[in-house]
């Protein structure tokens, strides 16, 4: 069987598993943030950080969190032509502890696919529902994939392919954290594991500091994340993604009844590029929102879609899963 068909049976029986979760299991108190961010294929290979979704006080844990974006873009500014045509599933996988009495560490891995992909249909629909505009979606045929860029270098991918992506170690110090708020400073290195070939890394080591900060009530919860982004090297801009970045979240939930937490949550990112004129290299809103629930002490799931708050700059629409266990729980 072909790799990417193998991913996709992957994709599909994980998110089958999930909705069975989410349907069927008795739950309790679940997490905090959701597991979501800016995948554009052309700038996921520069480092931006998950969420972080563990307090000082939890147990290790394992995650995977699946994104499903779907892009059709076509943009044009000056010397610089665009065309966006695809679906990216990522799976990013994640392992987090607490390594001291006030640190916290986090591994992370993703694995890459790009494809033609299933949703162009479902989006359709889903703007005639509501009335969005469908942008470039008109001009294309549904379920093609391909990437192509011409500017400050040159980017394709036409062809469907599985690969991972670049790895990441984190580490947090907590600076307050009781049962109404926790204040930490968390930093990351990102090592160069993926390939700028594949879109999936940038084939250099990159870097962030950022603050998390978080708020809790009864019912509500909120919560915001701030940072800095450094590229150290760029395989994929010819050097113009050497820049300092910057990227901002904002979280707030709430619970409804005892197994339910309703949340919404957007991201902000200044450009990555420098002397780009197209929307889709440049700064970019994220807004999402989903339901999370925890299944005994143990596991946690969740599920919601994301859209471009700001028009073409980021993907048009993803769908988002997780799964997190806890352990040392009886």
């Amino acid at each position: 069987m072909p790799p990417v068909a193998r991913v996709r049976k992957l994709v599909l029986a994980f998110a089958g598993a999930l909705v069975c979760a989410f349907a069927a299991a008795p739950a309790a108190r679940a997490g905090d943030w959701l597991a979501v961010k800016n995948e554009n294929p052309l700038l996921r290979g520069l480092y931006l950080p998950m969420p972080v979704v563990s307090r000082l006080g939890d147990p290790a844990a394992a995650a995977a969190a699946l994104g499903i974006a779907n892009t059709t873009n076509i943009q044009a500014h000056g010397s610089e032509r665009l065309l966006m045509d695809g679906e990216a599933a990522v799976l990013h996988l994640s392992y987090d502890t607490r390594v001291a009495e006030r640190w916290r560490m986090r591994l992370s891995l993703p694995l890459v696919e790009d494809s033609a992909g299933r949703l162009d249909s479902i989006i359709d629909r889903w703007h005639g529902w509501f009335s969005l505009p469908r942008g470039s979606r008109r001009f294309r045929p549904c379920n093609q994939l391909d990437y192509d860029y011409q500017g400050v270098s040159r980017l394709s991918l036409t062809r469907a392919h599985t690969g991972i992506g670049d790895a990441a170690v984190e580490a947090g110090w907590y600076a307050v954290e009781d049962a109404r708020r926790e204040l930490a400073f968390w930093g990351g290195l990102e090592a160069p594991t993926g390939s700028a070939r594949e879109l999936t890394g940038d084939d250099a080591w990159d870097a962030s500091l950022w603050v998390h900060a978080g708020w809790y009530r009864a019912r509500w919860r909120f919560g915001a994340e701030a940072g800095v982004l450094q590229a150290f090297g760029d395989e994929l801009f010819g050097g113009k993604a050497r820049r300092t970045a910057a990227f901002g979240r904002a979280m707030a939930g709430r619970t409804l009844g005892s197994d339910w937490l309703l949340q919404v949550q957007l991201e902000a990112q200044s450009a990555r590029i420098h002397d780009t004129g197209l929307r889709f290299l440049g700064p970019s809103l994220l807004g999402s929102a989903g339901l999370m629930r925890r299944i005994g002490r143990r596991w946690e799931i969740q599920g919601g879609f994301a859209e471009d708050l700001a028009a073409n700059t980021a993907p048009d629409f993803t769908l988002f899963l997780g799964v997190r266990r806890l352990a040392g729980l009886p």
